[in-house]
């Protein structure tokens, strides 16, 4: 896709905005389909893709880039569907991250000390 506007919001993103969070989204999957597989807990402080708000990006990050008038832009219509597929596919990995949680636990680092021991 080529045009200004494109390539505004790809220098204000980062052309790697939404690859790297697709490359999360997949580790996260990879994860949870392992660990039920083989029944292991869940490793702890698992990364989960960024949550996406197309109104923050409108609101605070580029309310110019992102406003109405830009609609018939070249890439417009992609980069909206993208940005809500984002916020929606972040929600369902995070659902899914809690019910494997609850069906195969999670490993627990904290230290446990025995009270009864004299140390």
């Amino acid at each position: 896709m080529t045009g200004n506007w494109i390539q505004n919001i790809t220098q204000a993103l980062g052309p790697e905005f939404f690859t790297s969070q697709a490359e999360i989204a997949l580790t996260v999957l990879n994860i949870l389909s392992g660990s039920l597989a083989l029944d292991s807990p869940l490793p702890p402080y698992i990364a989960q893709p960024a949550d996406v708000s197309f109104r923050v990006l409108v609101m605070q990050r580029m309310p110019e880039e992102l406003a109405i008038q830009h609609v018939g832009e070249n890439g417009f219509s992609v980069f909206a569907t993208l940005a809500v597929s984002a916020r929606l596919i972040t929600r369902e990995i995070v659902r899914c991250v809690e019910l494997v949680r609850s069906l195969v636990g999670e490993v627990d680092l904290g230290w446990h000390l025995d009270e009864k021991k004299d140390l």
